[in-house]
């Protein structure tokens, strides 16, 4: 009984390290072969904590439609529930999930638990119990503005969660210290660009549109690139006249070499 009862605590011991090595976790490909490029693995690592940062105050819906296109991506890797967690009044201020602009991104409403809390610090509490939970495949937050609660101590506690279990974490944070050191797998500047209309009359709305700047990245390259999302294969492109264009990266911008992890 005993040397089966060591077997059974060195398998889980086993299986604890695989969990938190980032070989034994998938990587989620944005879409585009150049934009994966820019990964050492060809792609984010899922299991990790990943920073959205609005690149100005009027950037925040952006951040939030580019998060929820991340976590659709992350659902087809990874089944389970995503838990959403933000400020009490954000959702009067027209930042509550819309389960129709959820569910036109590929987010399965139903599969989304949301979670609203009056302070930042219980915000980072809700989103270190869920990643503790196998059952979610996901967990998103977005900090109040001017909160000074999310600090290096806070982001590494979350990373280490998100490690064990295997479920990523994404963070909307405020871009009031964009270089604020953190466990932060990579952090992304987010902007809003017009999009292109959707039918030949020039009326309607357009796919979503985006500039991204990768601003730290602990296993890739940093740059910047203008996508959109693609509803069909849930995934992000080059917009038609860029989609032949280098990334700033290729041609030296943010010169050679991995960027050091801040």
């Amino acid at each position: 009984m005993n040397v089966l009862h060591s077997i059974d605590t060195l398998r889980q011991r086993i299986a604890t390290q695989e969990r938190l090595s980032p070989t034994g976790r998938p990587v989620l490909s944005l879409g585009p072969d150049r934009l994966d490029a820019a990964f050492a693995d060809e792609g984010i690592s899922t299991g990790a904590l990943h920073e959205i940062v609005p690149a100005a105050p009027n950037d925040f819906a952006a951040g939030i439609g580019f998060g929820a296109c991340l976590l659709a991506q992350i659902a087809r890797l990874r089944s389970g529930f995503v838990l959403w967690v933000q400020p009490v009044d954000r959702g009067r201020r027209g930042g509550a999930p819309y389960p129709l602009g959820l569910t036109a991104l590929g987010l399965d409403p139903a599969h989304l638990i949301q979670i609203e809390a009056s302070k930042g610090i219980d915000i980072l509490w809700a989103l270190e119990e869920g990643l503790g939970h196998p059952a979610l495949s996901a967990v998103i937050g977005v900090l109040p503005e001017r909160d000074r609660s999310y600090d290096f101590t806070a982001s590494r506690r979350l990373a280490m969660r998100a490690a064990k279990q295997g479920v990523t974490a994404l963070l909307l944070r405020n871009n009031a210290h964009p270089a604020m050191s953190t466990a932060a797998e990579t952090r992304w500047s987010v902007s809003a660009l017009p999009s292109a209309s959707s039918n030949r009359a020039g009326a309607g709305l357009g796919v979503p549109r985006w500039r991204l700047e990768l601003t730290k990245c602990k296993k890739g390259t940093l740059g910047h690139w203008e996508v959109e999302w693609h509803h069909e294969t849930l995934s992000f492109r080059f917009p038609a006249p860029l989609a032949d264009r280098a990334p700033a990266w290729a041609h030296g911008t943010y010169g050679g070499g991995w960027a050091k992890a801040s």
